[in-house]
């Protein structure tokens, strides 16, 4: 197994704000942060970790190898306050 490499508080930054500026991709988010789940009870997909690393392989290559859960933290912060929901 290949060790993850983790991103830089700046890769983050930038991250975030391309994904603010792709409107689909900020929708697909925010509705993921509202509710995982479809009305038959099924989890809805792509889910925000899918949602998240399809983003990151399209930024930085399909063979990334950047760990994508402090970026997924980042990106539900800002998502949270615009839908009003505690951070």
């Amino acid at each position: 197994m290949v060790r993850a490499t983790m991103m830089s508080k700046q890769q983050i930054a930038e991250l975030v704000e391309i994904a603010r500026r792709d409107h689909t991709l900020w929708a697909a988010l925010k509705d993921r942060e509202l509710d995982q789940f479809n009305q038959d009870g099924s989890v809805k997909i792509p889910s925000i970790s899918i949602l998240v690393e399809d983003f990151v392989k399209e930024r930085c290559g399909a063979s990334h190898n950047y760990a994508i859960g402090s970026l997924i933290v980042a990106l539900r912060l800002p998502i949270r306050q615009e839908l009003g929901l505690p951070a």
